[in-house]
Parts: structure tokens; C-alpha cells; sequence
């Protein structure tokens, strides 16, 4: 092991795709010695044309009892359809079937709050500025 004075703080403007997995690893190796073991599985529904094209979606992370939802996006001229709500519905109910209890999300002020407030979910948390002159609000649902 390497004494402390052998070490420099190196700032990087674009770092390497492996230092980051580094990184990563050594923070998942972190967590999980400290907590009980984290899956992280990714979970998904999608909205296809017929030709395979996605119209729609929703992909998110079954990880440490709860679900997370990363994204949900249905193409313009399909929207006003309740295909979100039927893409919420699959995500909840697949989660619901996995023992979860508890889903998370966040949204932007410019982005979606009053659909996500629609479907039952509780802001819990709020940042201002995030984007500058937007909210970054951050919901959950009890299942």
C-alpha cells in the first residue's frame, strides 16, 4: 500500500469510461459490504410500431426493496392517449408482483409533476435552481 503523501487529486474534464466503472465499483463494493446485498435490476416497458420503432417507454431499477423509475417518454403525436398511465400501471404492477412496496421518481418543474401527482405520487423533496430557473422535484409511492 502507498503512503498517503504518494497520492495527487488529478482534475479531469472528461474522464475515461473505466476510471468512472473504477469508481463505481469500489463504491457498489462499499455499499454492499455495509448493507444488505443491492440487485440492481433493470426493468422496462415499451410502446413498438409495428416495424420494432419505439413510439414510448418507461425504464427504471428494481434495487434495495424499491423500484426506481429513470425515465418515461411517449412520442408527441401519441400523447393525451393515457399511454403513460398505462406504461406507469405495467411498471407498478410488475413491481407490485416482485414484493415492492415503494416506487421513486423525479421530474423537472418543465416536465411532467402534475401527470406524476395524478397517479398518486407525493413530492418529498424539491431543488430549487436545478436546472437554473426550474425545480427538480423528487416523488414516491407507497404500492
Amino acid at each position: 500500500m502507498s503512503n498517503i503523501e504518494d497520492l495527487i487529486i488529478e482534475p479531469i474534464l472528461t474522464p475515461q469510461q473505466q476510471d468512472v466503472e473504477d469508481l463505481l465499483a469500489g463504491l457498489r463494493a462499499y455499499n454492499i459490504s455495509q448493507l444488505w446485498r443491492n440487485e440492481k435490476r433493470p426493468v422496462a416497458s415499451m410502446i413498438r410500431h409495428l416495424d420494432g420503432s419505439i413510439a414510448g417507454g418507461i425504464f427504471g431499477y428494481i434495487s434495495w426493496g424499491w423500484c426506481s423509475i429513470e425515465m418515461l417518454w411517449v412520442d408527441e403525436q401519441y400523447r393525451g392517449n393515457d399511454l403513460a398511465t398505462q406504461l406507469m400501471q405495467k411498471m407498478e404492477q410488475f413491481a407490485i408482483g416482485e414484493g415492492i412496496t415503494h416506487i421513486k421518481l423525479e421530474t423537472g418543474s418543465f416536465q411532467a409533476l402534475d401527470f406524476y401527482k395524478k397517479q398518486g405520487y407525493e413530492v418529498y423533496a424539491e431543488l430549487e435552481d436545478y436546472p437554473i430557473g426550474e425545480t427538480n422535484y423528487y416523488l414516491r409511492k407507497l404500492l
